[in-house]
């Protein structure tokens, strides 16, 4: 395992960070013919995965650097430590308070190591929040499956290289005091192959004791799919999950704390930004995607913002031509207008949360004015399409 941060509270809680991206695997299509698996599933290489890891850990890392970044920052709880495996076909190297850092590769060998410290880690202290990131492939049997690097490499045991992320989830339930946040980016489909045979089933990272009380303060799983679903990424690009994810995170989603200066973000709130944003990707992407989510126990923040949260607007106008003939404005509460030329397309702009105004006027009449008032703009988006009457 690779630690690109660690520097343990004193006292008092921590964030503990475990990421895990996965690209490269070598058993399957595409990778080293060699050692091709005796079934592969249909699996290929994977170009997302370590960019998708790489985003989420600049996220974690950023503030360490720069303490003005936009980043993981909680001041009831600050960043301890950061673990990561990444396999890729290229390098990858991470700028750390340290130096340069490139993380080894994931193994299932090295996932479990690194899973048993950061366990570890988390039960150093009952208030400690734990953030387990995986970007890789993923199968479906009744429980779901997460593919090791080095996944397919015994010829009599095909897919003994993965773990039960299920049933993992279950046991840290019951040895975690703290609160626990699971991101899962990988699909979810039913793999036929792993179902009609007898003991292929993956095992989980940690045994589930179901003598032991469920004792963790707070859970929250966001997963890239559902059941039987798949979970999209372009090539060489973030995953359209982790894209969200990270949108969500870095200044578009949380909630005013009463009595702070701060904003907010637990599971329920980040779970909702990026179903939100992966719907309105849904618009234009060839082919739907839908967060699987679970929110259970206290409300307990992952990070805190002093920053308002901006919220992604668009504007149109229906029917498309009278854009060209209108100017659209948003005003603030305090009076700040932000106009836009319909002849230059549809409004985008980010705006902090809060009250506007909304308008649609004619250049030179060629419409009755549209206006609405009070329109609260509520991170992650306002999308808001304007009917001009004839």
């Amino acid at each position: 395992m690779t630690t690109l941060f660690e520097q343990m509270p004193a006292s008092g809680p921590g964030v503990h960070v475990l990421v895990i991206g996965i690209g490269r695997y070598p058993h399957l299509i595409g990778g080293e013919t060699a050692k091709l698996a005796n079934k592969p599933l249909g699996l290929k290489q994977l170009s997302s995965p370590p960019l998708s890891a790489a985003k989420m850990l600049e996220w974690c890392l950023a503030p360490t650097l720069n303490p003005n970044a936009i980043g993981l920052q909680n001041s009831d709880c600050p960043l301890a430590s950061v673990e990561a495996l990444i396999s890729s076909t290229t390098p990858v190297a991470f700028v750390t308070p340290t130096g340069t850092m490139g993380p080894e590769p994931a193994t299932l060998e090295r996932i479990d190591a690194a899973f048993a410290l950061w366990l570890d880690r988390m039960q150093s202290n009952e208030n400690n929040i734990g953030l387990f990131y995986f970007c890789g492939h993923g199968i479906m049997v009744a429980d779901h499956y997460l593919l090791a690097e080095d996944f397919g490499k015994s010829k009599n045991r095909p897919w003994e290289r993965a773990f039960d992320i299920s049933n993992t989830i279950r046991a840290v339930e019951r040895e975690v005091k703290g609160s626990v946040f699971f991101l899962i980016d990988a699909c979810r489909m039913i793999a036929l192959d792993v179902a009609v045979t007898l003991g292929a089933n993956p095992m989980a990272l940690k045994a589930v004791d179901l003598r032991k009380e469920v004792v963790r303060k707070s859970l929250s799983v966001i997963r890239a799919a559902g059941e039987g679903e798949l979970a999209f990424a372009l090539d060489n690009k973030v995953s359209r999950f982790t894209e969200a994810l990270y949108t969500a995170l870095a200044g578009h989603c949380g909630v005013k704390a009463a009595g702070a200066a701060t904003w907010d973000v637990d599971g329920e709130t980040l779970a909702n930004a990026v179903r939100r944003l992966l719907e309105n990707g849904n618009k234009s992407a060839k082919r739907r995607q839908v967060s699987s989510q679970e929110i259970s126990g206290a409300s307990v923040a992952l990070t805190k913002s002093t920053v308002v949260p901006n919220v992604a607007v668009e504007l149109d106008l229906s029917p498309e031509d009278k854009r060209k003939v209108a100017m659209i404005s948003l005003t603030s509460a305090k009076g700040v207008k932000h106009p836009h030329d319909g002849a230059q397309g549809v409004f985008r702009i980010a705006l902090p949360r809060g009250f506007y105004t909304v308008e649609a006027e004619a250049k030179s009449g060629e419409f009755v004015a549209l206006k609405f008032e009070d329109q609260d703009l509520i991170p992650p988006i306002f999308d808001l399409t304007l009917s001009i009457s004839s």
